[in-house]
């Protein structure tokens, strides 16, 4: 069973990093984020949001699953995730997050199981397409200023330049599939 607990993602950054030489400033430069943010990620304190694993896998030059597993095998014609071998995943403020195709390497697509928090996470912002598909539960997402709800089996794909912000509705939190379509210049 892969572990993708922050500590895990925060160990795996900080050992690519190191081993491609870069200092933290130099990463936060190349990813358009903060030293602090990236040392709080590497030490397991901050769970990155999608968009900043995104730019952290770019300014690195891998894809976001090494982040999750940097000994990942490209699996030869699929890679299968079963739920009763389910990781833990991430969370922080709320956010869960859980990396469905981890194991597989230079793939065009990122695909996700968040379950979004009742508040509002952070808005965020990313280059490439993004899909949504309502599991279970139902959704509020804000873009650019337009709230849509999207109740179970909604599905929404935008530009994920838009800004955009997603929360749970209800009482209990919604299970959602995220995909997120990056362009080539950007794996």
């Amino acid at each position: 069973m892969l572990d993708v607990s922050k500590g895990a993602v925060g160990f795996n950054l900080r050992q690519l990093r190191t081993a491609k030489g870069l200092t933290l400033d130099q990463l936060a430069g190349r990813s358009e984020l903060t030293r602090g943010y990236i040392s709080l990620v590497e030490r397991g304190l901050k769970t990155p949001s999608v968009a900043a694993l995104l730019r952290i896998a770019k300014a690195l030059d891998v894809s976001v699953t090494h982040l999750f597993d940097p000994h990942a095998a490209p699996a030869a014609r699929y890679t299968l995730f079963r739920q009763n071998e389910r990781a833990a995943g991430v969370e922080e403020d709320g956010f869960h997050l859980l990396a469905l195709a981890a194991s597989r390497a230079r793939k065009m697509m990122e695909p996700f199981l968040i379950k979004p928090p009742l508040k509002s996470a952070p808005r965020v912002s990313h280059a490439g397409e993004e899909m949504l598909f309502v599991v279970s539960g139902a959704i509020s997402i804000k873009l650019d200023g337009e709230d849509l709800r999207l109740a179970k089996g909604d599905c929404l794909y935008f530009s994920g330049e838009t800004p955009h912000e997603v929360r749970s509705l209800g009482r209990h939190r919604a299970e959602v599939l995220l995909v997120v379509a990056l362009p080539a210049s950007e794996r």
